[in-house]
């Protein structure tokens, strides 16, 4: 018997950020984001002995212990460890070990939510495992507190409301203990034709987004006027992104995504680099309306909306500059989970139905 479950990777359109203490706390925070057809996957396989092995496959990471001596966290995978801690059952009344595979569709410092979306599809398969009922709140939740309270990585909120609900989605974050998440109804015309315009720009390089998220905060904390008043922009133009895109207006859309990028900026030095900054005037010059870098920035993932006759233009300077231009779907579905009979053990070779989503 194998569990699996996976969870979507997002874009974060407008107001990441304004979910980072204490800003949230103070202010309140608000996000627009969507999930994306790139997912993380944990699979879960049940051991005859007493040991848990974890294995990232694309990372090529490994960690073994026993049940009988859990390991410290010491940077090494320590947010599954997290996750093992939250939802193994108790190693004294536990017989077997267990098996845990990983792989995520992007690499960590993307600017997609990858760390947040393995966390919750780790869950995901340890609550399919122990037949547990976690609704999506509680699914984020957790995956909040294994993050940020157990590990303690720095960082916001939205990755893990974003995993775990999927779709379009404009998030209130009221503070930390309180998020209310709205699923936008987008028409399909809006939909496909905003599908149709986007690029997703591989930069080049990948980031650690701690030092940019703790160089915000540290602005948060210290009141500085520059740091307070884009977050409160960034919130506006959340608003008023989420108008254009449910109306249709994908000009107005596009505008407003190049407004928070210059806003998102000002919260850092780090947010951005010179190689971005040449990748994304470039791409302006030659027809994209707008865009940004995905997640805190500094490096990843950029997305641009380009209208389609000028796509080919912005695709060739971008792979000039050394971007690479993949494939982008928007996915409406968040984390999902389901269990398996492995068919070389199984005599009726049918897949079990007790999948939750």
């Amino acid at each position: 018997m194998i569990f699996r479950a996976r969870a979507p990777l997002r874009i974060s359109f407008c107001g990441g950020g304004t979910d980072l203490s204490p800003y949230v706390n103070e202010r309140g925070g608000l996000v627009l984001n969507a999930t994306i057809d790139r997912h993380a996957y944990a699979t879960l396989r049940l051991r005859d002995d007493r040991r848990v092995s974890v294995r990232s496959l694309d990372l090529k990471t490994d960690l073994d212990f026993s049940l009988d001596e859990p390991p410290p966290f010491d940077g090494n995978l320590d947010l599954v460890k997290g996750c093992l801690r939250r939802l193994a059952p108790d190693s004294r009344d536990e017989e077997r070990g267990l098996e845990l595979y990983l792989e995520t569709e992007a690499p960590p410092g993307s600017g997609l939510g990858a760390s947040s979306a393995l966390v919750v599809a780790t869950i995901g398969a340890l609550a399919e495992w122990r037949r547990l009922t976690l609704d999506k709140y509680e699914v984020a939740r957790l995956a909040w507190e294994i993050e940020r309270l157990d590990v303690g990585v720095p960082g916001g909120l939205q990755d893990q409301y974003a995993a775990s609900f999927g779709g379009f989605n404009l998030i209130e974050f009221r503070n930390e203990r309180d998020a209310l998440v709205n699923p936008l109804r987008i028409e399909p015309r809006i939909l496909h034709e905003l599908e149709y315009n986007m690029l997703l720009v591989y930069t080049g390089a990948t980031r650690t987004s701690s030092h940019i998220i703790q160089s915000q905060i540290a602005g948060l904390q210290g009141k500085e006027r520059t740091v307070v008043d884009a977050m409160d922009r960034m919130k506006e133009l959340t608003l008023e992104a989420k108008d254009a895109l449910l109306t249709g207006r994908l000009e107005d859309f596009a505008g407003f995504l190049h407004e928070e990028w210059e806003a998102k900026k000002t919260t850092s030095d780090s947010v951005t680099t010179s190689a971005i900054d040449e990748m994304y005037a470039e791409a302006r010059r030659l027809g994209a309306l707008g865009g940004k870098v995905s997640g805190a920035g500094g490096g990843g993932f950029m997305f641009l909306f380009c209208p389609f006759d000028r796509k080919p233009a912005v695709t060739d300077r971008m792979h000039e500059l050394g971007g690479e231009i993949l494939p982008m779907a928007f996915v409406p579905e968040g984390m999902q989970s389901w269990s398996w009979v492995e068919r070389s053990q199984s005599r009726s070779r049918l897949p079990l139905t007790t999948g939750h989503a």
